[in-house]
């Protein structure tokens, strides 16, 4: 997998050389579904990644408007914003291999991906080769599901679901022991399906991963430094012992 992966960072640096870019075009971002970071509200993209790149891109003299940041799958998003002009993908990852792709401003957040289940089955999870022991639903392609096949669990060991819907009911009747996702993405999910939080508990944490916004490598030097800057503002505490950005989780959290 890891071949793979290098293999296909070096054909996105390959192809973005024939590239052409048109500096005149206004940014546009891209999401992939990322609850609570990026979500789909009737129309709009909305979410803590997206509220905070508003700020920062219009703190900073860049605005960006609602109707700029998009929904996409996330081989897509990460495909056009390594080789296309103006573009910011939310919710990136920093490694070694999209280190040389992008810009980067950040990181927003940190996400934590997590093994959750019911609290009535008193599992017992205290290193990760516990979890040889116990079925595991995953969304397909999801970041979680990605993070776990990154991690050393095999897909053949995962019980994979086109949606998180099917997995999240496989959980409640018993059919699988656990389900991965992102710690506070988890919440959202429950509440939009009618499922008590309260009858489910936090088993394992697999892993944390700093959050960033990854923009188009011929993005003007001093825009990222300004927004580095103006990120760094949003997220500093005032007289009250809280940040802007604490108010923004808040928000998202009631």
């Amino acid at each position: 997998m890891l071949h793979t992966r290098l293999l296909l960072f070096v054909f996105l640096g390959f192809l973005c050389l024939f590239t052409p870019s048109a500096h005149a075009e206004p940014f546009v971002a891209l999401a992939a579904p990322f609850p609570p970071y990026s979500v789909s509200k009737g129309l709009q993209v909305q979410g803590i990644s997206v509220t905070t790149l508003q700020t920062i891109m219009e703190r900073s003299g860049s605005p960006i408007t609602d109707r700029a940041i998009k929904l996409a799958p996330w081989a897509y998003a990460y495909e056009r914003t390594a080789c296309a002009s103006q573009r910011i993908l939310l919710n990136a990852i920093r490694t070694p291999q999209t280190e040389h792709l992008y810009k980067w401003v950040g990181p927003i957040a940190t996400s934590r991906i997590v093994l959750m289940g019911r609290k009535k089955d008193r599992l017992f999870i205290t290193l990760q080769s516990d979890l040889k022991k116990y079925r595991i639903a995953t969304v397909r392609w999801s970041r979680s599901e990605k993070a776990l096949l990154a991690g050393g669990i095999k897909a053949t060991a995962l019980h994979r679901s086109p949606t998180h819907v099917k997995a999240l009911r496989q959980l409640a009747n018993g059919e699988v022991d656990l389900f991965a996702f992102t710690e506070k993405g988890i919440p959202p999910l429950l509440k939009g399906l009618g499922m008590s939080q309260c009858a489910y508990t936090t088993y394992f944490t697999f892993g944390e991963y700093p959050l960033y916004f990854a923009f188009s490598k011929d993005t003007d030097n001093t825009l990222i430094q300004r927004l580095n800057s103006e990120l760094k503002d949003f997220k500093a505490t005032d007289s009250s012992g809280q940040s802007q950005f604490d108010r923004l989780l808040a928000q998202w959290w009631k």
